[in-house]
């Protein structure tokens, strides 16, 4: 089974009300009905081996966004995954093909948002700026939903004594009898709910001599720029390429946004790399401030006149309000997680990451809005220089039938829903 889009308060509750959920992975956000929603990653490392650059693609799906076919031993789900690059400066164009089949002898695993069906392939690339799409088919459906994304290859000089590669974030992991890390999940959407005591953070490193030392500094800072975690520590280094692991103590995080940035020094030449990463609220807010904050932000899922009158409550009467709203919204109450608010809230999160803009935050803003009510568009077109018109992007949502156009008109990257388009919400 999927999870409707949010569309709007009656229509969306009166839709998923009727439905059964199951819990659903961290860092996956559920898709709209019918269509094989995955999550999906680029990132920059190298071979282990000789140190060549090599892009990673990662693809990520759950079950219950799958369609599965029952045979003699199970339930078989099959996927057909196409990535292309393409890099305009070379006219660089490739593209691979992966088949994949995903079993399960039982029914209910088959509608399960828990379980995470990660893979990824290699790239061998020249360094330079590109652009990935992915698209995953469903075979057994026929339908079929896209993704793209932009990553940079750095490139690897003489002069470079250590290559760093992206970072990736996790939350679940498997241990070796010693107590070793040997295998993860990543957290492709790196946005996490505030359960658990610890957010995992991961990257490789590649030195041209084995015995080096390195010195590793990371450092934690909020969305005010304050550091709220750091540490530093020196890694011997048997074999060229080591894998690194970060574990950050969830305790220090009591706000949204964060940014990681891991400095790597070998011999007075440093390389560092960042990443961003953001919380959303799974349970009611405990301080004053965070819960005007989410009450504020139920803006586009409550009622006007609520919102306005708890505002002046008192911090009990708002958070009495705060969990009777998003109680009469759960659509599993047997359970302790509220499907609901966990996708709302992470929504709310993912346009505070990606659609802020000059003073105002991403869930303000018109494509946060946008993203918050309907969720992530199947396409998007950007049309950053165009001679007779400002920069705009087009938001395609093909099983909706909705289409967005934002322009830019200060040239700061400031999105606003063009005028010819406001009504194509209310629709």
């Amino acid at each position: 089974m999927r999870l409707h889009r949010l569309v709007g308060a009656l229509v969306v509750f009166a839709a998923l009300t009727s439905i059964s959920f199951a819990q659903y992975a961290p860092g996956i956000r559920p898709g709209e009905v019918g269509l094989p929603y995955f999550e999906s990653r680029v990132i920059s490392t190298v071979d282990s081996a000789d140190g060549s650059p090599v892009v990673r693609v990662f693809i990520q799906l759950i079950n219950d966004n799958l369609t599965f076919v029952h045979n003699d031993s199970g339930y078989v789900a099959e996927i057909q995954a196409e990535v292309y690059l393409s890099q305009k400066e070379t006219d660089f164009v490739f593209n691979r093909t992966i088949n994949r089949e995903i079993f399960t002898r039982n029914y209910p695993e088959t509608n399960s948002r828990d379980i995470a069906n990660t893979f990824f392939t290699d790239l061998d690339v020249d360094p330079g700026e590109y652009e990935a799409a992915v698209s995953v088919l469903d075979m057994n459906s026929n339908k079929q939903f896209s993704r793209k994304s932009k990553f940079y290859v750095p490139e690897l000089s003489r002069q470079n004594q250590v290559f760093v590669s992206d970072i990736l974030f996790f939350t679940r992991f498997s241990k070796d009898s010693s107590g070793m890390i040997i295998d993860f999940v990543p957290a492709l959407s790196n946005n996490f709910s505030t359960e658990g005591k610890y957010v995992y953070a991961y990257f490789t490193t590649y030195t041209k001599s084995p015995g080096d030392s390195l010195k590793i500094h990371y450092k934690i800072r909020d969305d005010r720029g304050v550091v709220v975690q750091q540490n530093q520590y020196n890694a011997k280094i048997v074999d060229r390429f080591a894998e690194h692991f970060l574990r950050l103590s969830r305790y220090y995080f009591n706000r949204n946004r964060y940014q990681i940035e891991v400095a790597i020094n070998l011999n007075n030449q440093w390389i560092s790399r960042k990443a961003n990463f953001a919380f959303f609220w799974q349970f009611s807010p405990n301080t004053q401030q965070d819960l005007d904050l989410a009450i504020r932000q139920m803006r586009y899922i409550a009622q006007e006149d609520s919102i306005k009158f708890y505002q002046n409550a008192d911090f009990e009467a708002k958070k009495a309000f705060f969990k009777r709203f998003w109680l009469r919204q759960d659509p599993n109450p047997d359970t302790e997680d509220n499907e609901i608010m966990d996708e709302y809230y992470r929504r709310v999160n993912f346009a505070n990451q990606h659609f802020s803009a000059t003073g105002l935050s991403g869930w303000l803003t018109d494509r946060g809005r946008i993203f918050i009510k309907f969720g992530a568009p199947d396409d998007i077109e950007r049309h950053p220089f165009e001679s007779d018109s400002y920069p705009f992007v087009v938001w395609q949502y093909y099983n909706l039938r909705k289409r967005f156009v934002f322009i830019d008109r200060t040239g700061f990257g400031d999105y606003v829903l063009h005028p010819s388009y406001y009504y194509v919400e209310y629709e």
